[in-house]
């Protein structure tokens, strides 16, 4: 978890300083080849970091591997190109960094029970992210492969820090949780328990669109919502998260409070958070 704890630390010092309120981050560009295919462009200029990167997806129906990215990095004052990171790679310990930037100031600090809807890689950040930042000594996992779920929890087991076992429904796997992380690829919201204590803290990682939600309308409206930034989120998820908090002011404090209802990181990434996360790996490691 290393690295997850490094790369948070390189964004709240970047974004206590004002560095990604500094940088040029448009917003990404998706095209459509009208088939099924998807291809995106997300670039991002740090003159703090000294770099510009531009994170390059595919996005398919498959067969084979439905996400395929790539990530150049060039320095922002030559313009050299320094390196080509994988993409998979890049977005992994994103999410787990930013995971753990947020369920910091979010989660109550003595939550203990995770509940994970999801199994795939995004829903192991999901735990790297969280246990980074919270003594979590329950994971509760639901998907719908069994195997899978399984798997995902002899991973946590291996990990040694945590009980986690497999859950028949996503109900029982967040009922009375202390925190949740949905990773998952539904394109309509899945049924989360309807006993959530009011400090609960939801991380949700996948679908996060006016058209498809991991999550319902009603929770979002209940909560109080936590997005990288107010104007891509508004454009991409919706007016929904006009009034949401935006990832600058959780970290300063420029914010009016979490009121202390239900908090949900309702995440639709940010290339300004991968330039960090590439700032990182591009670093020369220290002797």
């Amino acid at each position: 978890m290393g690295d997850v704890a490094a790369v948070a630390a390189l964004m709240r010092e970047s974004l206590r300083s004002g560095a990604v309120r500094r940088m040029a981050v448009p917003l990404r560009q998706v095209v459509d080849d009208g088939r099924g295919a998807r291809f995106l462009s997300m670039p991002a200029v740090s003159a703090d970091h000294g770099l510009c990167i531009n994170k390059t997806a595919t996005i398919t129906d498959g067969p084979g591997p439905t996400v395929t990215s790539v990530v150049p990095v060039f320095s922002a004052t030559s313009g050299e190109l320094l390196g080509v990171l994988d993409g998979a790679a890049v977005t992994d310990l994103k999410c787990a960094a930013v995971t753990a930037v947020v369920t910091d100031h979010c989660a109550a600090r003595s939550s203990a029970v995770l509940g994970i809807v999801g199994s795939g890689v995004q829903a192991w950040q999901q735990y790297l992210g969280v246990s980074a930042v919270r003594e979590i000594t329950e994971v509760r996992v639901h998907s719908r492969t069994t195997a899978h779920a399984e798997a995902l929890c002899e991973r946590i087991r291996g990990a040694g820090l945590a009980r986690a076992v497999v859950c028949a429904s996503a109900e029982e796997a967040t009922s009375g949780a202390d925190v949740v992380s949905t990773a998952t690829t539904s394109v309509h919201p899945l049924p989360i328990a309807a006993d959530l204590p009011e400090h609960v803290h939801l991380n949700c990682m996948g679908a996060h669109t006016t058209e498809s939600r991991e999550l319902p309308r009603s929770l979002l409206a209940a909560a109080t919502l936590v997005v990288e930034d107010i104007e891509i989120a508004v454009a991409e998820a919706g007016e929904i998260h006009r009034t949401a908090i935006g990832l600058e002011s959780l970290v300063t404090g420029g914010h009016t409070g979490l009121d202390g209802r239900p908090t949900v990181f309702s995440s639709t990434g940010h290339a300004a958070l991968d330039l960090i996360t590439c700032a990182h790996l591009m670093a020369p490691p220290h002797r």
